[in-house]
Parts: C-alpha cells; structure tokens; sequence
C-alpha cells in the first residue's frame, strides 16, 4: 500500500499545555486505521491539525506527496481531505435527500450520485422524511453520507459509533468496512469492540504523543 499522508515532527501547545507533542504517523492508502486513547490524550487536538482546523506551532503534513501545511480547510477539502463530527450538524427541517442535495452543491455531483449513495448507505426509505424525525443512527449515516459526496480521498471520522445502539454500530461497522475498499480511513473511537473488528492497524495516544 502506497502512502497518503504522512505527519513528521507536528506540536501544538495551549498556553504551557502541550496537546500534540512532536507527533509523527503515517497512512496508507486504502488502510483503516483508528485512533484510540484517554480524553485528554490529544486526539481531537491531532485531527484538527491536519484537518486545518489549527495551525500547528512546528512540523509539516503531507498528503498524497504535497505538503499542505500551510493550507487552509477549504483547500485540502478539495485536494480529498473530508471530516466528520462526533456531533452530527444536519438541516433538521429538510429532508434526508434535502440534506444531500445541499452538500452537494458545489461539488460537481448529479442527482445520479446522491441516489447510489443513498442506496449504498441504505438511506432509501429515509428519502422523503425529514432528518428531525429519524434515528440518531439513521442521522449519523446521512452524515457520513453528506461526506461522501465530497468524493474524500482520506475520510476522517470523530467517534461515529458515539452513542449508537448495538444494531446501529453493527450497521455502521459493515458500511464503513465497504467504504474502507474505496476510501482511506482515520478513526478516532473509544468503543474497543468497534475498534478490534474494524480497524486494520490501531495508533494509541497519551498525553500528546502516539505511543504505540
């Protein structure tokens, strides 16, 4: 497997709190990898980093041989770096196909697109009710949905089992074991059961460094 991104030397600190402390990974490309640890460990601080979220205090991020650390969010989005959040922001008065129309707009994708997604994620019979009347479950795959329509090369997820019923994590568990044959996966998740059937290789971090 080729490498997609690679992280070299990369810290932030907050006032003489270092949340990522000279931190250094790599990806590869059609890999799932997840990323586990305590809160507080510097998880969500690392994907914000790369994500462009903050700008680092020292280190570099290349992706796909690029360096992009000097980019801003809008920029690697493009370039196929897509991110979801632990809590889901969804236009709870639209509908589910709503929701996907509106993040399609700007992304170049057809009505064709929205309806194969749909169908892959098993959103169909979702199609026509608003996302206010549907599952937290049912709301985390129009979500991840919305991401895919963003066509990632590198999809990161923030806790997407978080606060799902066991049906609901096995579902999510075998669409995104489908997703990571096409797409490049970074997980951030504190579920171990979730974590040891889906991940092909697990980062451990504490206190601001990837430990093992």
């Amino acid at each position: 497997m080729r490498e997609i991104l690679r992280v070299e030397n990369l810290s932030k600190s907050f006032g003489k709190f270092k949340a990522v402390d000279n931190v250094s990974f790599n990806l590869r490309e059609l890999e799932i990898t997840v990323l586990i640890g305590p809160n507080g460990a510097g998880k969500t601080t690392l994907v914000n980093l790369v994500t462009k979220k903050l700008k680092p205090d020292q280190g570099r991020i290349l992706f796909m041989g690029r360096d992009i650390t000097n980019l801003n969010s809008y920029q690697i989005t493009r370039l196929g770096i897509v991110r979801t959040f632990q809590i889901v922001n969804l236009f709870p008065t639209l509908t589910v196909y709503e929701n996907l129309k509106v993040a399609a707009l700007g992304s170049k994708t057809d009505n064709k697109e929205i309806e194969m997604i749909m169908s892959e994620l098993r959103l169909d019979k979702y199609k026509d009710v608003k996302v206010m009347n549907v599952s937290f479950g049912v709301q985390k795959l129009v979500e991840l949905a919305m991401a895919l329509l963003l066509k990632p090369r590198l999809l990161i997820l923030d806790e997407p089992a978080a606060g799902l019923p066991r049906e609901d994590r096995k579902n999510l568990m075998r669409i995104l074991k489908e997703i990571g044959e096409k797409i490049t996966l970074l997980i951030i998740e504190h579920d171990m059961e979730f974590v040891f059937e889906l991940a092909q290789r697990i980062m451990v971090m504490n206190r601001g460094k990837i430990i093992a």
